[in-house]
Protein backbone atom coordinates (compact mmCIF):
# COMPACT_ATOMS: atom_id res chain seq x y z
CA UNK A 1 0.00 0.00 0.00
CA UNK A 2 2.81 2.24 0.72
CA UNK A 3 4.64 1.77 -2.07
CA UNK A 4 1.42 2.65 -4.46
CA UNK A 5 1.53 5.73 -2.79
CA UNK A 6 4.54 6.50 -3.64
CA UNK A 7 4.40 5.71 -7.21
CA UNK A 8 1.08 8.08 -7.36
CA UNK A 9 3.30 11.14 -8.03
CA UNK A 10 5.24 10.06 -10.51
CA UNK A 11 2.13 8.27 -12.33
CA UNK A 12 0.71 11.00 -12.48
CA UNK A 13 3.64 12.84 -13.92
CA UNK A 14 4.01 10.11 -16.64
CA UNK A 15 0.40 10.36 -17.08
CA UNK A 16 0.34 14.18 -17.75
CA UNK A 17 3.72 14.51 -19.98
CA UNK A 18 1.90 11.29 -22.42
CA UNK A 19 -1.28 13.61 -22.69
CA UNK A 20 1.19 16.87 -23.18
CA UNK A 21 3.04 14.55 -26.14
CA UNK A 22 -0.27 13.43 -27.30
CA UNK A 23 -1.55 16.44 -27.74
CA UNK A 24 1.67 18.32 -29.30
CA UNK A 25 1.87 15.56 -31.82
CA UNK A 26 -1.09 16.01 -32.80
CA UNK A 27 -1.12 19.30 -34.05
CA UNK A 28 2.47 19.13 -35.30
CA UNK A 29 1.65 16.00 -37.55
CA UNK A 30 -2.45 17.00 -38.36
CA UNK A 31 -2.74 17.97 -42.22
CA UNK A 32 -2.65 21.73 -41.97
CA UNK A 33 -6.16 23.13 -43.44
CA UNK A 34 -5.95 24.68 -46.83
CA UNK A 35 -5.28 28.04 -47.33
CA UNK A 36 -6.13 30.36 -49.76
CA UNK A 37 -3.66 32.19 -51.66
CA UNK A 38 -4.41 35.55 -49.66
CA UNK A 39 -4.06 33.66 -46.50
CA UNK A 40 -1.00 32.22 -47.68
CA UNK A 41 0.93 35.74 -48.64
CA UNK A 42 -0.29 37.13 -44.89
CA UNK A 43 0.79 33.99 -43.15
CA UNK A 44 4.10 34.76 -44.80
CA UNK A 45 3.67 38.68 -44.66
CA UNK A 46 3.25 38.37 -40.51
CA UNK A 47 6.04 36.10 -40.14
CA UNK A 48 8.61 39.24 -41.80
CA UNK A 49 9.64 42.52 -40.28
CA UNK A 50 8.99 45.75 -42.80
CA UNK A 51 12.58 46.93 -43.07
CA UNK A 52 11.31 50.58 -42.86
CA UNK A 53 8.47 50.42 -40.35
CA UNK A 54 9.58 49.61 -36.88
CA UNK A 55 8.19 47.26 -34.83
CA UNK A 56 5.73 46.04 -37.95
CA UNK A 57 5.28 43.02 -39.91
CA UNK A 58 5.19 43.25 -43.56
CA UNK A 59 1.31 42.21 -43.30
CA UNK A 60 0.26 45.21 -41.38
CA UNK A 61 2.72 47.86 -42.81
CA UNK A 62 1.20 51.26 -44.80
CA UNK A 63 4.15 51.86 -46.42
CA UNK A 64 5.12 51.32 -50.10
CA UNK A 65 7.92 49.18 -49.46
CA UNK A 66 5.26 46.74 -47.54
CA UNK A 67 2.78 46.65 -50.34
CA UNK A 68 5.22 46.02 -52.92
CA UNK A 69 6.77 43.07 -50.91
CA UNK A 70 3.19 41.86 -50.24
CA UNK A 71 2.92 42.11 -53.84
CA UNK A 72 6.47 40.13 -54.31
CA UNK A 73 5.22 37.82 -51.80
CA UNK A 74 1.88 36.63 -53.61
CA UNK A 75 3.96 36.73 -57.38
CA UNK A 76 6.63 34.32 -55.52
CA UNK A 77 3.56 31.99 -54.14
CA UNK A 78 1.33 31.80 -57.37
CA UNK A 79 4.75 31.16 -59.57
CA UNK A 80 5.33 27.65 -57.04
CA UNK A 81 7.46 28.71 -54.00
CA UNK A 82 7.19 27.69 -51.05
CA UNK A 83 6.04 30.16 -47.81
CA UNK A 84 9.43 28.87 -46.43
CA UNK A 85 11.05 29.34 -49.96
CA UNK A 86 10.02 32.97 -49.90
CA UNK A 87 10.86 33.85 -46.30
CA UNK A 88 14.35 32.50 -47.35
CA UNK A 89 14.46 34.48 -49.86
CA UNK A 90 13.85 37.89 -47.68
CA UNK A 91 16.35 36.51 -45.28
CA UNK A 92 19.03 36.42 -47.50
CA UNK A 93 18.55 39.40 -49.14
CA UNK A 94 17.87 41.53 -45.23
CA UNK A 95 19.50 39.20 -43.38
CA UNK A 96 18.13 37.09 -40.47
CA UNK A 97 16.93 40.33 -38.57
CA UNK A 98 13.82 40.34 -41.19
CA UNK A 99 12.29 37.11 -39.64
CA UNK A 100 10.18 37.91 -36.25
CA UNK A 101 10.72 34.22 -35.20
CA UNK A 102 13.99 32.49 -35.14
CA UNK A 103 14.42 29.53 -37.13
CA UNK A 104 15.02 26.21 -35.59
CA UNK A 105 18.13 25.66 -36.34
CA UNK A 106 21.93 26.53 -34.82
CA UNK A 107 22.48 29.10 -32.51
CA UNK A 108 18.81 30.75 -32.41
CA UNK A 109 17.05 26.91 -31.60
CA UNK A 110 18.15 28.10 -27.79
CA UNK A 111 15.25 30.18 -28.30
CA UNK A 112 12.79 28.17 -28.59
CA UNK A 113 14.00 25.18 -26.41
CA UNK A 114 15.19 27.33 -23.57
CA UNK A 115 11.79 28.61 -22.38
CA UNK A 116 10.54 25.17 -22.69
CA UNK A 117 13.56 23.51 -20.54
CA UNK A 118 12.83 26.30 -17.74
CA UNK A 119 9.08 25.92 -17.62
CA UNK A 120 9.36 21.71 -17.69
CA UNK A 121 12.33 22.56 -14.87
CA UNK A 122 10.32 25.08 -13.21
CA UNK A 123 7.00 22.53 -13.10
CA UNK A 124 9.73 19.57 -11.48
CA UNK A 125 10.76 21.99 -9.13
CA UNK A 126 7.18 22.92 -7.61
CA UNK A 127 6.20 19.39 -7.81
CA UNK A 128 9.24 18.09 -5.41
CA UNK A 129 8.80 21.41 -3.19
CA UNK A 130 4.81 20.75 -2.93
CA UNK A 131 5.65 16.80 -2.30
CA UNK A 132 7.80 18.08 0.55
CA UNK A 133 5.68 19.88 2.02
CA UNK A 134 2.85 18.02 2.14
CA UNK A 135 4.83 14.86 3.92
CA UNK A 136 6.11 17.85 6.38
CA UNK A 137 2.85 18.78 7.48
CA UNK A 138 1.71 14.80 7.34
CA UNK A 139 4.93 13.96 9.62
CA UNK A 140 3.58 17.57 12.45
CA UNK A 141 0.41 17.07 12.54
CA UNK A 142 -1.55 19.74 15.27
CA UNK A 143 -0.10 22.88 14.44
CA UNK A 144 -1.83 25.98 16.37
CA UNK A 145 -4.87 23.54 17.59
CA UNK A 146 -2.49 21.32 18.99
CA UNK A 147 -2.46 21.43 23.32
CA UNK A 148 0.74 20.50 23.61
CA UNK A 149 2.36 23.43 21.22
CA UNK A 150 -0.36 25.55 23.02
CA UNK A 151 1.67 24.94 26.75
CA UNK A 152 4.91 25.29 25.22
CA UNK A 153 4.07 28.45 23.64
CA UNK A 154 2.00 29.60 27.00
CA UNK A 155 5.35 28.94 28.91
CA UNK A 156 7.76 30.83 26.71
CA UNK A 157 5.29 33.78 26.25
CA UNK A 158 5.61 34.73 29.48
CA UNK A 159 9.17 33.85 30.11
CA UNK A 160 9.93 36.10 27.50
CA UNK A 161 7.10 38.90 28.92
CA UNK A 162 9.00 38.77 32.32
CA UNK A 163 12.48 38.93 30.92
CA UNK A 164 11.26 42.25 28.66
CA UNK A 165 9.72 44.11 31.61
CA UNK A 166 13.05 43.34 33.92
CA UNK A 167 14.68 44.95 31.30
CA UNK A 168 12.70 47.64 30.95
CA UNK A 169 12.68 48.84 34.27
CA UNK A 170 16.23 48.40 34.45
CA UNK A 171 16.32 51.23 31.80
CA UNK A 172 13.20 53.23 32.82
CA UNK A 173 11.80 54.34 36.04
CA UNK A 174 8.14 54.40 34.70
CA UNK A 175 8.67 50.87 33.78
CA UNK A 176 9.66 49.73 37.43
CA UNK A 177 6.77 47.36 38.95
CA UNK A 178 4.49 49.75 41.40
CA UNK A 179 4.53 48.54 45.15
CA UNK A 180 1.80 49.73 47.08
CA UNK A 181 2.44 50.17 51.05
CA UNK A 182 -0.61 48.96 53.10
CA UNK A 183 -1.30 50.46 56.01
Amino acid sequence: MKQRRSLRPFLFVLALVAVVVAIWSFVLLGAPPVKTLDARVLDVASQLKCPICQGESVATSPSLLGQQMRADIRQRLQSGQSEQEVISYYASRYGQQIVWSPQWQGFSLLAWVVPMVLLGGGAILLFFILRAWHRMSRAHPGGEDDPELAKVDEAGLKRYRAQLERELAADDPLFAPQRTEAG
